[in-house]
């Protein structure tokens, strides 16, 4: 595996982590901007989100601590599909922009459900306005 398709899954991972809590509305928002205007190539991408990263010292220390984990403890990467963990060598898994906008618009949807707020309207919670 290439290191663009193994910097992909993990940032694929992060997403999907706990450590997810590192990106803000305004992260995810820049990074499905940036995203959108790349095209479907594994090694642009890579590249596109390095750069993205590399702005953002949190995401790019936890990035870089998935990397080195995977890489020193001769783990192999697994394969990261829509809401599973497949095996590596699965031929119904392909690596693609797609599956990194998935992930994207998964974070997304958690960040929204974190940050809406719940009100009182005549006395009864009601987190919908």
């Amino acid at each position: 595996m290439s290191f663009d398709e193994q910097n992909l899954e993990a940032f694929i991972e992060l997403l999907k982590d706990k450590r997810s809590r590192l990106f803000t509305p305004q992260d995810i928002a820049s990074l499905t901007k940036l995203i959108n205007s790349v095209p479907d190539d594994i090694e642009k991408l890579s590249v596109a989100i390095a750069s993205w990263y590399e702005k953002r010292p949190k995401i790019l220390d936890a990035q870089l601590d998935i990397l080195n984990n995977k890489l020193s403890n001769n783990t192999s990467f697994n394969r990261v599909s829509d809401s599973n963990v497949t095996d590596v060598n699965s031929s119904e898994y392909q690596l693609n922009k797609q599956v990194l906008q998935k992930a994207i618009e998964q974070i997304s949807v958690s960040l929204t459900s974190r940050t809406s707020t719940p009100r009182i309207k005549d006395g009864k919670f009601n987190s919908k306005f």
